[in-house]
């Protein structure tokens, strides 16, 4: 149970982090990337399936192949950008990690506009 992995290490990393806060407080946000570093790594043989994954649908699909990278893009972009905001904020940085997530909102808007512009064209062609 790859799970019970994940939650064992984010458990030793919080009871770690919480230790040493009473030692030396400003090791706790390189336990903190240590953890989500071999985190990642636990994920990352799912992370390929599920690349893989996309992958062999994107090329099954016929229709809407303009607009599937788009969606793919959108998705990581909203990953990442909540990923580095949390790590901001962990370490005590909540301002920037605010500041993350809007501009992780800009771009998603901003890399939508095709979709939103295509719905747009369909319901005037409908109407």
């Amino acid at each position: 149970m790859e799970i019970m992995k994940i939650i064992g290490i984010a458990l030793a990393g919080v009871l770690t982090v919480s230790l040493m806060k009473n030692i030396k407080k400003e090791f706790g946000i390189y336990i903190v990337i240590c953890t989500v570093i071999i985190i990642f790594f636990l994920i990352a043989d799912k992370l390929a399936i599920v690349l893989s994954f996309l992958q062999s649908l994107y090329e099954q699909i016929s229709y809407g192949k303009t607009f599937f990278p788009i969606l793919i893009k959108i998705l990581a972009i909203a990953y990442m950008a909540d990923f580095t905001a949390q790590l901001c904020k962990d370490a005590g940085e909540s301002a920037i990690g605010n500041k993350v997530e809007f501009a992780g909102k800009v771009i998603i808007f901003y890399l939508s506009m095709p979709i939103f512009l295509s719905v747009l064209d369909l319901i005037n062609t409908i109407l």
